[in-house]
């Protein structure tokens, strides 16, 4: 693969209009999703770190982004980048490709990359769509990321997307949405733990465990 080219700096003119172009359709989606938003009071301002959500949509990445007050890297499916018109909008609000097929050690270089600028990276630790609303298990790359980059984690939940697009007609719905964003997971505790041989798998578990509990409070 191609090495991918990532920006980790923006100019004050992108700045604007990327702000300007969040708040414009973030206030139009709020009103049509009635959406509902939690813990924006626990986002750290500076810094960086991995944000893990649970999935149930493709329009997970952008109902979160514009919830979010900062930079948002969303891993992206790399089938995504083989359509110029999606790539480019993509890439504007700063995606990079992952192959979820396989061991990709470029979206890990990026990722830390990211983190180690002080910037925010998003994962879908789930590795694919949950349409049904249940959370599946995590993959343990968020685990070796958060490693290799000494990352904190914010777990984040998401409900109610699944239902914007309903089979077999796939008709259009509008669903109220509702979004969590929970306490940030210092993963130095986990390292320090008993059975540290297993941090990976011992990470993927605190925050798939934290994003279960955050979805079953919006949903409560």
């Amino acid at each position: 693969m191609t090495e991918y080219l990532l920006k980790t700096r923006h100019s004050r003119a992108y700045g604007i209009f990327y702000r300007a172009l969040k708040a414009t359709i973030g206030s139009f989606f709020k009103l049509i999703y009635r959406m509902e938003i939690k813990g924006l009071e626990k986002i750290p301002l500076e810094g960086g770190f991995i944000l893990c959500s649970n999935h149930q949509s493709y329009i997970d990445p952008v109902l979160i982004g514009l919830m979010f007050p900062r930079y948002l890297y969303f891993m992206a499916k790399v089938e995504i980048f083989k359509n110029r018109i999606l790539a480019g909008i993509v890439k504007f609000f700063n995606a990079f490709p992952v192959n979820r097929r396989a061991f990709d050690r470029q979206a890990i270089r990026l990722s830390i990359k990211i983190i180690e600028a002080g910037e925010v990276v998003g994962i879908f630790p789930e590795g694919t769509r949950a349409t049904d609303g249940n959370i599946k298990d995590g993959q343990k790359g968020i685990g070796l990321i958060s490693l290799l980059a000494k990352s904190p984690i914010m777990p984040v939940a998401i409900s109610g997307s699944n239902m914007i697009i309903r089979k077999p007609h796939k008709r259009l719905y509008f669903p109220k949405i509702k979004i969590a964003f929970g306490e940030i997971i210092n993963i130095r505790n986990v390292v320090s733990e008993p059975g540290s041989r297993n941090a990976p798998e011992i990470i993927v578990k605190k925050v798939m465990d934290s994003i279960k509990e955050l979805y079953m409070q919006i949903n409560a």
